[in-house]
């Protein structure tokens, strides 16, 4: 289906990232506002309640969310530094905060460059409805551009599609030869910015795989919940 993504939240949907991105300031896993905030590398040295991840730079959202990947992607080589289950956990509640972090960089650059600053997102779901439902939250939450999604019908009747479903987005507009074949759209299919491809899915993980191409060359993708 080629849906022009006129995206809405709804408020059940996504709901665990966007209470994540609404109570840092508040209380959290056994965090609060009140703890004192300390550099990334430090808090993850020596984690504690009484302390909190200051989440201000590139690095430290790179650094937060290298941990979290070694924590939640188990085919990431390295043992994650923080064993502690509690604490584990309570790293979840921060990983919002970095992937804004770095989203907004890369807005920032691309609004200089539009060539610049990618966004990628490779969204692993069970159904076409928690699919599309996810990738509406993201592209909202992190005011990504909106585009196309394609690949959901056929001639204008949507596909039924039982099972997984993945969806890939980029906000830079980029599509590869092979997936222009492999849509069947041909060069109609070329990807402006925000555009997204839907397609089946048989793989058992869940979740959003969170790309972003800097300036700086550095290779940054990171595997998060829905």
């Amino acid at each position: 289906m080629t849906i022009r993504s006129s995206f809405s939240l709804s408020p059940l949907l996504f709901i665990g990232f966007i209470i994540l991105l609404a109570i840092q300031s508040s209380q959290v896993c056994g965090f609060s506002a009140s703890s004192k905030p300390v550099d990334v590398r430090t808090w993850l040295d020596s984690p504690s309640e009484d302390s909190a991840p200051r989440i201000s730079t590139i690095d430290d959202a790179s650094l937060l969310l290298q941990e979290w990947d070694k924590f939640f992607n188990t085919e990431t080589a390295g043992q994650p530094l923080i064993t502690t289950p509690q604490v584990s956990a309570n790293l979840r509640a921060y990983v919002p905060e970095a992937v804004r972090l770095l989203s907004e960089a890369a807005t920032e650059e691309r609004n200089k460059d539009s060539t610049m600053g990618r966004c990628m997102l490779g969204i692993c779901a069970s159904s076409l409805e928690e699919g599309i439902a996810t990738l509406k939250a993201w592209v909202t939450t992190l005011q990504l551009p909106r585009g196309l999604l394609h690949g959901a019908d056929k001639d204008g009747v949507q596909l039924q599609l039982e099972g997984g479903v993945y969806i890939k987005y980029n906000s830079g507009g980029v599509y590869t030869f092979a997936d222009i074949r492999k849509s069947g759209l041909g060069f109609d299919a070329l990807w402006k910015p925000g555009d997204a491809l839907l397609e089946p899915y048989d793989g058992t993980y869940r979740g959003v795989y969170f790309q972003v191409e800097l300036s700086d060359g550095d290779f940054r993708q990171y595997l998060v919940p829905l």
